[in-house]
């Protein structure tokens, strides 16, 4: 049985994860930039119900997402990339549906949904890896 469909949904999910890693690079760069801290500093301080507490706070979390979302992104990846050899040898649609699934939830949670596209792409790729089976062969009845 051909399984184009999942590994087209599992490459297009890998490709995604990878430009949703970049981005979290990006991020995480420029929360490292002190001009950049302190240009947003400025920009949540004009905010009367910003104290400064919390905007040091918000700079702190926007350094931690980047690195949330390069991790889950890049680990999606990975297992997106194995899901995918998984599932084009064909006997192995069992582990290659759950794998899709787990990588679905990592990429999903991991980012707080920040890269839902291939986290969807992975569900879906998951469950029809899981739902579709091979039809049986003519000679043998149904049951």
């Amino acid at each position: 049985m051909k399984r184009t469909g999942e590994v087209t949904l599992g490459i297009i999910g890998v490709v995604l994860s990878g430009l949703v890693s970049i981005l979290g690079f990006t991020l995480t760069t420029f929360m490292d930039s002190q001009e950049f801290q302190q240009q947003l500093s400025q920009e949540m301080a004009q905010d009367p119900a910003m104290g400064t507490e919390e905007v040091n706070m918000v700079i702190g979390m926007l350094g931690t997402f980047g690195w949330a979302i390069i991790i889950s992104s890049i680990l999606g990846a990975v297992l997106g990339i194995i899901a995918v050899i998984n599932i084009r040898g064909g006997k192995r649609r069992i582990l290659a549906g759950i794998l899709f699934l787990i990588t679905a939830v990592i990429v999903g949670i991991g980012t707080l949904g920040f890269a839902f596209v291939p986290a969807i792409l992975f569900l879906i790729a998951g469950i029809m890896a899981l739902v579709r089976k091979p039809k049986p062969p003519e000679n043998e009845p149904v049951y």
